[in-house]
């Protein structure tokens, strides 16, 4: 009975001695696995990796370990843009609908061009709360952006149509000049002219459309309150107001105080606003308080013009400050570089397709041999001849993955304003503009601008000299020749890294050389203002992003005691924003700032020296 006992004993050591070795076996196997992937991101050439298009475990699983964020999406889908295209997200396990996150300019063609975009229809705000996997918000908004392309938008838009198309927004800058000033005084007579650069541009464009839209000055105390609850309703998941603490007047939110402001100083408008626009109109009383609540919240202005005048303050020299100040195109060039490499919105509203579609593929290349089905038997998408888009798919776009593709943009990570020498208008030109402003068209005339995409310029002469089809064949020659060991880099680094190198350089080569690299470099921009999709306020806006880019340099701006913002300094693009529910991108981190205004120029004079 005792001897039984012992072999038991010893039985259940073995089980428990076998169970810790596993456990150690399985551990060291993930531990293995882990290191892999991580050497795989952090690898030199993971920008040179193939994009896995498609439906994408790994792309799932980075975000499930990174987070569910929009510049968490951007970082994964911007590694690489070799052969991207799209990826795709299912919605739910037992479905097959997916939602796409564009990452090729030619689906964004078919998206948004003109002889197709009546193929697609426009995701309300429940819509696209549900395609995003939001919780469903108890906060509709029923004004013209959240409501998809139903027949309250086309009604809205025919309404205001008008005043944001034909209005010369130009005599609104010397009000704009005015406003701006005030805001600068104001600063330097509470801090010694010291602040936060988003906190001034942000209060500057409130002020600017309060005053400009409604025709309404606020008193200082209820200003203060709606920056308040305009900033609480941007950043939904400001500690603030997630811990119910913002105190707004009758206990309101931050949605419902906004929204309260906005009908209250719309319906007493000044006329010739664009409120009293608003409240003349034919929409239902309904529509005319969410309108009027709307423009409120158009706060991009705010954050396109935190990043240009950064980016002015970046050049050691002072020169570019100089430039922006006292050239006006050259100040339109910088607004829009800024634009690009900081697009006021993450996203643009996802798009449903109404059937089946099936487009060309621009990446396939029947010279590339196969690489064969996958282990789940699917062919990789960019060997087919064409894309096939069901009926049902929702498209999203994010402007940061097309505005940082190599493929298309020469150093995209850089801040280049002439890359805009051939194309550098944003605003319309004044007829009284300063006389120290040459004849633009003698400006572009002398002007070279950077090339698109990462060819140099010799590489028009010899694409001239033979077809693309004979300059590519000779190439995969060339880049197959320089995969065997009489390369002597193989002999140095190896057949396997030479290999792939060779096929990235060829894929690159093919991709810049193609017949349709400047036509959908055109749809590589769409900074929710300029490009191929603009929102109907952007001549506005954009006019309130250069008055506030002059004033600041025209009032000595500079970063507090010379200090440039480490964003700047150590991190990448989607290291320096935060995307927010409200549909912006925020500056991650503070920039502080000092100014000293010159008031040696009446306001008219000002507004003179500009576009």
């Amino acid at each position: 009975m005792a001897l039984a006992t012992e072999f038991d004993s010893l039985f259940y050591v073995k089980i428990a001695l076998g169970g810790v070795i596993l456990s150690i076996t399985v551990s060291l196997w993930i531990i293995h696995c882990a290191v892999g992937i991580y050497r795989e991101l952090t690898h030199k050439n993971r920008s040179d990796k193939n994009f896995t298009n498609g439906f994408s475990i790994y792309f799932h699983l980075r975000l499930v370990l990174e987070g569910m964020s929009v510049d968490n999406m951007f970082k994964i889908i911007s590694e690489t843009a070799r052969n991207r295209l799209y990826t795709a997200i299912r919605l739910s396990l037992f479905s097959t609908d997916e939602l796409w996150i564009v990452a090729h300019p030619a689906i964004v063609k078919e998206i948004f061009g003109p002889g197709t975009s009546r193929n697609w229809v426009k995701a309300n705000q429940t819509e696209t709360m549900r395609l995003t996997m939001q919780k469903k918000s108890n906060t509709i908004n029923g004004a013209m952006l959240y409501t998809g392309d139903d027949a309250g938008w086309k009604h809205a838009r025919v309404a205001m149509g008008p005043f944001f198309y034909q209005k010369d927004f130009t005599t609104m800058d010397k009000d704009m000049d005015r406003i701006i000033g005030e805001h600068m005084d104001r600063a330097v007579s509470k801090n010694g002219g010291h602040s936060e650069l988003l906190n001034m541009t942000l209060e500057i464009t409130i002020d600017l459309i309060v005053q400009l839209l409604y025709g309404i000055a606020l008193p200082r105390d209820k200003f203060k309150i709606l920056v308040k609850a305009l900033a609480g309703y941007i950043v939904p998941g400001s500690p603030t107001v997630v811990a119910e603490e913002v105190n707004l007047p009758g206990g309101m939110s931050c949605f419902d105080y906004h929204r309260h402001v906005g009908v209250e100083i719309g319906r007493n408008a000044t006329p010739g606003t664009l409120a009293s626009v608003i409240c003349a109109s034919d929409l239902p009383e309904e529509l005319k308080d969410e309108n009027l609540a709307f423009f409120l919240e158009a706060l991009t202005p705010a954050f396109a013009a935190f990043w240009a005048i950064s980016h002015a303050l970046l050049d050691k020299t002072g020169e570019m400050a100089k430039k922006c100040l006292t050239d006006p195109i050259f100040r339109q060039q910088c607004i829009k570089e800024a634009l690009r490499m900081y697009p006021p919105v993450p996203t643009l509203w996802p798009r449903v397709a109404q059937k089946n579609l099936e487009i060309p593929n621009p990446l396939y290349d029947e010279r590339k041999t196969p690489k064969g089905r996958s282990w789940l038997g699917s062919k990789p998408i960019e060997e087919g001849k064409t894309i096939k888009i069901k009926k049902g798919t929702a498209c999203l776009v994010f402007p940061s993955a097309l505005h940082y593709d190599e493929r298309y943009w020469f150093d995209p990570h850089s801040y280049k304003p002439e890359r805009w020498d051939k194309d550098p208008f944003v605003l319309e030109m004044k007829n009284n503009a300063s006389s120290n402003m040459q004849d633009p068209s003698i400006k572009i005339a002398k002007r070279k601008t950077v090339n698109f995409g990462g060819l140099l310029s010799t590489a028009t002469d010899s694409i001239k000299r033979k077809s693309r089809s004979d300059l590519l064949e000779e190439s995969s020659k060339f880049f197959s020749g320089n995969k065997t060991d009489s390369n002597i880099r193989n002999f140095m680094f190896g057949d396997d890294h030479e290999s792939f190198m060779s096929d990235a350089s060829y894929d690159n080569l093919a991709v810049r050389t193609h017949p349709t690299v400047m036509d959908l470099q055109a749809w590589c921009y769409m900074p929710f203002g300029l490009g191929m999709h603009a929102c109907m306020g952007r001549r506005l806006a954009l006019r309130m992003v250069d008055a506030m880019l002059y004033n600041f340099l025209d009032n000595g701006v500079t970063f507090y005691h010379g200090m440039v913002p480490s964003m700047f300094l150590t991190k990448g693009f989607h290291e320096r924003i935060v995307a927010t529910a409200a549909v912006y991108n925020m500056p991650a981190d503070p920039a502080y700032i000092t100014v000293s205004p010159i008031m040696d120029l009446s306001f008219k004079e000002k507004a003179n020296m500009r576009v």
